[in-house]
């Protein structure tokens, strides 16, 4: 069982604390974790800026958010929230000595996330409300662990004079659609994505920084059998044993554990391409469907009105979201069963990927070197376009973060004595931490609000495909980080 705590840093621990979002729309705040049964806990410092949000939000919105300008106002929160299936609500229960129906109702009473202005309730004025910003309704809208409604208490305050057009719905049930209620909520939903992210990273039982050789020396039992033997050899008795008899059990069973977990893991990241199929094929059929009767419900009875201009906005919002799902997947998806020209200009394929890229680039005045060259590999141009394109569009969204000269660049090196070539794709935005090195590439992983933690995997499934590998470093300087991959190239 855990407990999360969002601050606009979020929290997650029994402490109390306020978060803020600045005139400018800038989240800066602290995530923490606890677990409710395990002397354990993480916090990290959380900064994203107006921007970043903005590159996440790719739906059609009634009004067209600015990158560049925010106008909602400051506002600041703190939220908390819980895990609260059968066998967690019973840990909390046992823990602190509380009835188990208590802890739910209690949740139940101040579930969701409630507005205040100028400390008086403004949301939500009902049960019926609690879900005003429809966090149960974006559940399917990722693949990966989402919070409901009621595993959340959060707060917000606003004011009158920060936030004058933060005003209420005729029926007060809701905020009066509007470019800053847009605005307010784009930023609330990646406050909780955010959180969801760092969250899945805790909730994770897999110990995959483990060397895979390590696991199996925890099943080695020299060390209890010399200690045993040594016992006899004093003159212990069966009584005097037991004790490390079961010690040693409970490390073998924790061992059977980690061990099932980790080829689990293992195998599923094998079968990825099958599995990407599926939801290719699955999700492109439903979404089709439903977005085609979405548009046929404009059509014959629209214009609508507020309230229900929100319910088909977040509509039409979560069937494009599912549609992103489905194009992260293609090209793990279309490699097996398309047939592949394995004959491609390295430097061709990188200005094409900038190409597509070029709004983005463009907004964030993003200056991109590219060397002057004609390197010829041995790779598929559809999938050296996925794995360039996922590289740069990293890089783009948290350039993002930074406010000086923001710069990709290229750097083609051959590797000695081997057919191959690396490519380094370096940017100067915010380096990665340490703790985050290796975690980046697992299947889930993602520090974006709102993403689904798939797009470095994609890669580094890709690169596999030719017997390379995916990496990455830090500068030395404190600014900027580069990955990095080999591939083969063709030889003259």
């Amino acid at each position: 069982t855990s407990l999360c705590i969002l601050y606009c840093v979020f929290y997650a621990s029994v402490k109390s604390g306020t978060g803020h979002v600045d005139e400018t729309g800038k989240i800066t705040g602290e995530y923490k974790f606890s677990s409710i049964t395990e002397n354990n806990g993480r916090s990290k410092e959380i900064v994203h800026s107006w921007e970043q949000i903005c590159d996440v939000v790719k739906e059609k919105k009634r009004f067209r958010l600015n990158p560049k300008m925010y106008h909602a106002g400051a506002f600041s929160f703190e939220i908390r929230a819980w895990d609260i299936g059968p066998e967690d609500t019973q840990e909390i229960a046992d823990h602190f000595d509380l009835q188990k129906a208590k802890i739910r109702k209690s949740i139940k009473a101040h579930k969701g996330i409630s507005v205040y202005r100028d400390g008086l309730l403004a949301l939500p004025k009902s049960d019926d409300a609690r879900d005003w910003l429809g966090l149960d309704l974006r559940r399917v809208s990722k693949v990966g662990t989402r919070l409901s409604t009621s595993q959340i208490v959060g707060y917000v305050s606003i004011s009158a004079s920060e936030n004058p057009e933060l005003t209420d719905t005729s029926n007060r049930e809701g905020l009066a659609y509007c470019l800053e209620v847009s605005e307010f909520q784009e930023i609330l939903k990646s406050i909780i994505n955010m959180m969801e992210n760092e969250r899945d990273i805790d909730r994770s039982k897999i110990d995959r920084a483990k060397p895979i050789e390590d696991l199996f020396s925890d099943l080695d039992a020299s060390k209890f059998v010399d200690q045993t033997s040594e016992m006899i050899k004093d003159g212990a008795d069966v009584n005097d044993l037991l004790p490390v008899i079961k010690s040693y059990s409970a490390n073998l069973g924790l061992a059977k554990k980690i061990i099932q977990e980790r080829f689990t893991y293992y195998s599923r990241l094998a079968t990825i391409g099958t599995v990407a199929q599926m939801i290719v094929h699955e999700i492109r059929n439903r979404a089709t469907s439903v977005g085609a009767f979405l548009d046929l419900l404009k059509l014959r009875l629209g214009p609508f009105k507020d309230d229900v201009l929100q319910k088909y906005t977040r509509a039409c919002d979560a069937i494009e979201s599912l549609e992103k799902i489905s194009d992260t997947f293609l090209p793990l998806a279309s490699r097996s069963f398309r047939k592949r020209k394995n004959n491609s200009i390295l430097e061709e394929r990188i200005n094409a990927c900038l190409d597509m890229q070029h709004g983005e680039i463009t907004r964030k005045k993003i200056l991109c070197n590219v060397p002057d060259s004609k390197t010829r590999v041995a790779v598929d141009a559809g999938e050296l376009d996925a794995i360039i394109l996922n590289l740069i569009s990293n890089a783009t969204y948290w350039l993002g973060q930074v406010s000086y000269k923001r710069i990709i660049s290229f750097t083609i090196n051959y590797i000695p004595n081997k057919p191959r070539v690396r490519l380094t794709v370096n940017n100067n935005g915010p380096e990665i931490e340490e703790e985050d090195i290796e975690k980046i590439f697992w299947p889930g992983v993602t520090r974006k609000p709102g993403g689904i933690g798939m797009g470095l995997t994609v890669v580094s499934e890709l690169v596999a495909e030719y017997e390379g590998k995916l990496g990455l470093k830090n500068s030395e300087n404190g600014k900027g980080v580069s990955f990095f991959f080999d591939i083969p190239y063709l030889q003259n």
